[in-house]
């Protein structure tokens, strides 16, 4: 994977079936706070290139597309976190695994369906 240049996505948006329930299991699955001024979830720090907000919405205008995000996080230690998901509610997919010419993957669904990749950093 080559170095990332220029634009970076630093902001997810997802709908949620449950707005408590899914703070509940992010919290749980990956460490992180629940800030409800913003509605978000922050990872990182700001400025780094660690920084990265995934954003909850209960109120998503379209219901029938919640539960249809899918997107990817880094991390160090993927069995861990893997185990970490599924224990704190996440369906699984794909268990651990190596593909050629990409990191250790794996692959989950949160409560609401949405699919989160988890890479080996």
């Amino acid at each position: 994977m080559g170095a990332v240049e220029g634009c970076r996505i630093v902001q997810v948006r997802i709908g949620v079936n449950d707005l408590q329930e899914s703070i509940r299991f992010y919290e749980a699955a990956f460490g992180v706070t629940y800030d409800e001024t913003y509605s978000h979830f922050q990872f990182g720090t700001w400025p780094s290139d660690q920084f990265f907000l995934l954003t909850l919405d209960r109120d998503a205008p379209d219901t029938e597309r919640r539960g249809w995000a899918s997107f990817g996080f880094l991390v160090d230690d993927l069995d861990s976190v893997h185990r970490g998901a599924l224990a704190a509610g996440a369906a699984e997919v794909d268990p651990p695994h190596d593909l050629a010419g990409q990191p250790r993957t794996s692959c989950i669904l949160d409560p609401s369906g949405n699919t989160i990749f988890l890479y080996q950093s």
